[in-house]
């Protein structure tokens, strides 16, 4: 495995990416980040071009990876041993000639349920795949179970045997009267539409 200490004067790689193709530039970090909210090892390494570079700041210090196999593994070794990840919320957005790439995720290892949040400036190639990542890590932050499940927004809804014809409906606008509303957050401005696609899924391994 590729793997040295990261020089932040290190000047970034060629990606013949051009600021105007920011829907591709967009559509290459949302594919990055869905695939490591899923585990998908393979979907992490087709985003990335084959030499891709990957810097990174974690709280045990700095780290630099090149090559998309070991730029995938990397993440697999942080998340891979999750059996729940919750996404709580994704921003992609353009940054001159880089995309910026925001997520945070709760989500449960063997011990226990940690939140981590992580801040990414990603560079696109003309082939839409990822040349290269510098990446901010909060690192893996414990929280109780109660905490998880408070922070996710996530509700489980069981239909059991109810069908359309007996009754679903009527529970399901039951159990949802029964959440209560989080009378601070009613004046908070609406999400994203990328946001509120994402906030809130869960994911189970």
């Amino acid at each position: 495995m590729a793997t040295k200490t990261a020089d932040a004067g290190d000047p970034r790689p060629e990606t013949e990416w051009h600021a105007d193709d920011q829907d591709g530039g967009r559509a290459a970090a949302k594919r990055m980040v869905e695939a490591v909210a899923a585990k998908d090892y393979k979907g992490i390494f087709g985003a990335l071009a084959p030499d891709a570079r990957f810097r990174y700041l974690v709280p045990r210090g700095p780290g630099e990876l090149v090559g998309a196999a070991d730029v995938a593994a990397k993440y697999f070794e942080w998340f891979g041993d999750a059996d729940v990840i919750t996404v709580e919320g994704i921003d992609v957005e353009t940054l001159a000639d880089r995309m910026s790439a925001r997520y945070r995720f709760v989500l449960r290892k063997p011990d226990g349920w940690k939140v981590i949040q992580q801040q990414a400036y990603l560079d696109v190639n003309r082939e839409g795949r990822i040349a290269s990542v510098d990446l901010l890590c909060s690192g893996f932050r414990p929280v109780k179970d109660k905490e998880a499940a408070e922070v996710s927004g996530t509700h489980r809804f069981d239909a059991g045997n109810l069908g359309c014809s007996d009754g679903l409906a009527a529970e399901f606008r039951r159990r949802i009267g029964a959440i209560p509303i989080d009378a601070e957050g009613a004046g908070k401005a609406a999400p994203t539409d990328l946001e509120s696609r994402h906030r809130g899924t869960e994911v189970s391994r």
